[in-house]
């Protein structure tokens, strides 16, 4: 016990705590100590607790880099976010971190704005750094730089963009489901004249949700309207312009469908400017089911995408990755989605 005190005073006081006194502590070999601290599954859970319990005591931490020099590896991840100021984008990092943090490692997370000289240059910092791997959340990746640059030995997995001329561990969302789900609801409502706001033109994950739409508008026999798909930006503003545009049509769409809920809360800004009452004279449907989504006055239908555990799967295939030697075949994880109905639709207004 004097012992275990006398340890208890030097790790308080800030004398260094080696793993040797932590193997004499527990009672275990050096060996046992190393495999306990890195989560490596030789080791009896009962052994692990002992070990875990003993390096609490003495105030034990690992060594990052006699860790890294060991195993050959950072034990850092890199993290690519097209705009950390979207809302959406908190809940795809929380699903990151939960993952990273079980795993013991962090987190390098930069924004490239979706700009690909941006998205370049934030690619080649991490690479630089040895990242062990690449979560890349809404970027570019089919132009020949990004691909170059991805074709080394550094595992990368895809987040919500995927490139549709390369085969690429991906996690997404069954838009086809989504966008479904948000024309039946309107249909149901008595309303043919459908707009979409759609999202970057570059981005696999907005043409899909375009191709989803002109599925559902044939599914449910409403004859498709080329005025009445306006781009957007995933942007406020971009909802606002695009919005203008369609009350400007005759006739105007009755429903509109917002690339994401920002666009969607860009459309009633300008409904606001304009005199309209949603869903008194059109019914919106955002995407994203963001936080804000369920406030008043906002009260937004939306369409939902389960984006913390999208986040946290990713990070579990790209650990997947960095475990195995070999290169592993791409693999891809589709998530459900799911309309969330609020006070922003309700049936077509009569004239």
């Amino acid at each position: 016990m004097a012992k275990k005190s006398a340890q208890n005073r030097n790790a308080l006081s800030g004398t260094k705590v080696s793993i040797f006194d932590v193997a004499r502590e527990a009672g275990v070999a050096l060996s046992t100590v190393s495999n306990a601290l890195s989560g490596k599954d030789n080791v009896r859970e009962s052994t692990r607790l002992r070990v875990q319990a003993a390096a609490d005591r003495l105030g034990y931490r690992v060594s990052v880099v006699a860790r890294s020099l060991r195993m050959q590896r950072t034990f850092t991840l890199g993290v690519l976010l097209a705009d950390v100021a979207n809302p959406s984008s908190p809940d795809f990092l929380r699903g990151i971190e939960d993952i990273a943090d079980q795993e013991q490692c962090s987190l390098l997370v930069c924004n490239t704005d979706g700009q690909l000289d941006k998205q370049l240059a934030q690619m080649r910092v991490l690479l630089d750094r040895q990242v062990d791997g690449l979560v890349m959340l809404s970027q570019h990746c089919q132009q020949e730089e990004v691909r170059e640059l991805l074709a080394g030995d550094t595992p990368y997995v895809l987040l919500q963009r995927r490139s549709t001329e390369h085969e690429d561990t991906y996690v997404g969302a069954n838009n086809e489901e989504g966008i479904d789900a948000a024309v039946r609801h309107l249909v149901a409502f008595g309303h043919q004249r459908i707009g979409l706001i759609r999202g970057p033109a570059d981005s696999s994950t907005a043409d899909e949700r375009y191709q989803a739409y002109l599925h559902a508008l044939q599914r449910y026999q409403l004859a498709p309207a080329p005025d009445y798909v306006v781009q957007g930006d995933y942007h406020v503003r971009g909802g606002y312009q695009a919005a203008k545009r369609f009350f400007a049509m005759s006739p105007r769409p009755s429903a509109i469908l917002a690339a994401n809920d920002m666009s969607a809360i860009g459309v009633m800004n300008a409904a606001h400017e304009a005199g309209l009452k949603i869903p008194d004279d059109f019914s919106l449907i955002g995407l994203d089911d963001i936080e804000m989504a369920s406030f008043s006055p906002i009260n937004l239908t939306t369409i939902a995408l389960q984006r913390r555990e999208m986040g946290a799967a990713a990070t579990t295939m790209l650990m997947k990755m960095i475990r195995q030697k070999s290169k592993p075949s791409p693999k891809k994880k589709i998530f459900p989605m799911k309309l969330i109905v609020r006070g922003s639709t309700g049936p077509v207004k009569t004239p």
